[in-house]
């Protein structure tokens, strides 16, 4: 539906496009966000734990002809084996690591982990899709990048739910009113 202005200049039509573009984000802004826990994801530990193990058969069937030729290729699957082992590892940590809070309140974005809780604010594209939640924040004192990942098992379907609707509603009218 288009609006009707009197005189054709742009100055005023373009007046009233921001009057009512700011009345329209000063109706959803200071939505905040009532904390959000979320744990690390069974989902995302498994699928890593199917990847490592692909790429351990991959690379032993394409070794498996050359190790009895040269004594490098033993050791070259040996020490690409220990990396995959130091990957898993990190995985496995990452699982049992404690989980994070997630909230706004008046537009300050706030994380809380194990080691306290510290202000950050989105730094990048937010992924939003329906199995997946990718949040690149970082921390507004050290400038520390951070990748949330959130996926359905890695909170309540209450708590999944709000998230997505408050980042497809909000986090558009609270990210242009703080620039």
């Amino acid at each position: 539906m288009s609006e009707i202005t009197q005189g054709s200049s742009l100055t005023n039509s373009a007046n009233v496009y921001n009057s009512t573009r700011e009345s329209q984000s000063n109706s959803s802004a200071g939505v905040d966000l009532a904390p959000i826990i979320i744990s690390p994801s069974h989902i995302l530990y498994r699928l890593q734990l199917f990847i490592y193990s692909v790429m351990l058969l991959y690379a032993s069937i394409a070794i498996f002809p050359f190790i009895f030729t040269a004594f490098y290729w033993s050791i070259l699957w040996l020490g690409f084996l220990f990396v995959l082992i130091l990957a898993v590892r990190s995985a496995w940590r990452k699982r049992h690591e404690t989980p994070i809070r997630v909230s706004v309140i008046q537009k300050v974005w706030r994380l809380q982990t194990s080691a306290g809780e510290i202000q950050v604010e989105p730094c990048e594209e937010i992924l939003l899709w329906d199995a997946v939640i990718i949040l690149p924040v970082k921390e507004r004192l050290t400038q520390r990048k951070h990748r949330i990942v959130a996926l359905p098992d890695s909170m309540s379907a209450e708590d999944w739910r709000r998230l997505r609707v408050w980042l497809r509603m909000g986090l558009r009218d609270n990210l242009t009113d703080a620039i």
